[in-house]
C-alpha cells in the first residue's frame, strides 16, 4: 500500500505488530500475512493483494533504515492477521487527515493493544488521485497502445513512458500492464474505452482467466481445464474481442468483469450477465 496510507495504517495496529517493509523511493509499503490467509476481495483503492510468484527484495534482517527496501517492523514471533489489517485501513481511512508521507514515527502504544475502531466503515474510500500525465498514459494502456506508441502519443521518450505507467502501479495498483489497467478501472480513475461494437458475451471461464491475468484473483482461481492452455485461451479471447493485448482486452471485458464481481458465480462454461 502507499506510504502515507500504511503510517497511519501502523499507528492504528499498535505493538506488537506482524513484519512490515517498505521502499522510501517507491513510496510502497508491504504488510506481510500469513500464507494464505489474504483471500482477493474488496481492498480499499491504493491497497492490494500481491499475486503468488510476486518477487519481492527482502533485506537482511537488520537493515531498518536507508531508502531502499527496509524493515519498520522485523520478523518475530508477531502476526497480522488479515482481519486485523482490514479493521486498521478502515480506522486509518475515518482518520480526519492522514500523516505526511515518510517513514512512521515510533508507536508508543502498550503492547497487546489495539487502537479503537470504528463500526464498519461509512466513509468510502476514495482512490488515490493521478497525475494529468499518468492519466494520459493510463488512457492510452486502456486502449492498447504498447510502451512505444504511448512514447509518440505523448511526445515523451520509451524510458519516460514506462515511467508513468510504474508510477500508475505505486499509486493505483498492477503489476503488469493487465493489472494497471484493472486498478486504473476498479479504483475509478478512467472509465473503460469507447468501442464502435461492443464485446462478445464472455464465459464464466474467460471471465475468471481475465480476473487472473487482471490481478483481481490468485492464479489458482482458473478453471483447471484452461491452465495448461492460458496463453492460447488468451490469444483467442484478444481475437475475438478486438483485443490488441492483455490490457485492452482487461478494460473491453470490464463491464462484465464488474458485473461478475457482484452477482455469484455460475456453473463453468456458462455465459456472465
Amino acid at each position: 500500500m502507499p506510504a502515507d496510507i500504511a503510517t497511519a495504517v501502523l499507528q492504528h495496529l499498535g505493538t506488537p505488530t506482524g513484519p512490515v517493509l517498505a521502499n522510501d523511493v517507491t513510496r510502497t509499503w508491504w504488510f506481510l500475512l500469513p500464507r494464505g490467509e489474504a483471500a482477493p476481495g474488496q481492498w480499499m483503492p491504493g491497497v492490494r493483494l500481491l499475486r503468488r510468484g510476486t518477487v519481492i527484495g527482502i533485506p537482511p534482517r537488520e537493515v531498518t533504515t536507508g531508502k531502499d527496501v527496509r524493515w519498520v517492523t522485523a520478523p518475530g514471533m508477531q502476526i497480522t492477521s488479515a482481519d486485523r489489517l482490514r479493521e486498521a485501513l478502515i480506522a486509518a481511512k475515518a482518520t480526519p487527515s492522514l500523516p505526511a508521507l515518510g517513514p512512521a514515527s515510533p508507536i508508543t502504544s502498550q503492547p497487546g493493544r489495539l487502537a479503537p475502531v470504528p463500526a464498519p466503515a461509512t466513509i468510502l474510500p476514495k482512490p488515490r488521485p493521478l497525475t494529468t500525465m499518468q492519466l494520459r498514459t493510463g488512457r492510452l494502456l486502456l486502449a492498447g497502445k504498447t510502451n512505444q506508441e504511448i512514447a509518440a502519443e505523448l511526445k515523451v521518450s520509451v524510458a519516460t513512458a514506462r515511467n508513468h505507467l510504474k508510477w500508475i502501479g505505486y499509486r493505483a495498483g498492477g503489476t503488469t500492464p493487465a493489472g494497471r489497467a484493472a486498478a486504473l478501472l476498479s479504483g475509478a480513475h478512467l472509465p473503460p474505452p469507447q468501442t464502435a461494437m461492443a464485446p462478445p458475451d464472455f464465459t464464466c471461464d474467460d471471465l475468471a482467466l481475465i480476473r487472473a491475468v487482471a490481478e483481481l484473483a490468485p492464479p489458482t482461481s482458473v478453471p483447471a481445464h484452461l491452465r495448461d492452455s492460458e496463453e492460447d485461451h488468451l490469444a483467442r479471447l484478444r481475437q475475438t474481442a478486438g483485443a490488441r493485448n492483455n490490457a485492452h482486452l482487461v478494460a473491453l471485458a470490464w463491464p462484465q468483469l464488474d458485473t461478475a464481481q457482484n452477482h455469484p458465480a455460475a456453473a463453468p462454461g456458462t455465459r456472465a450477465s
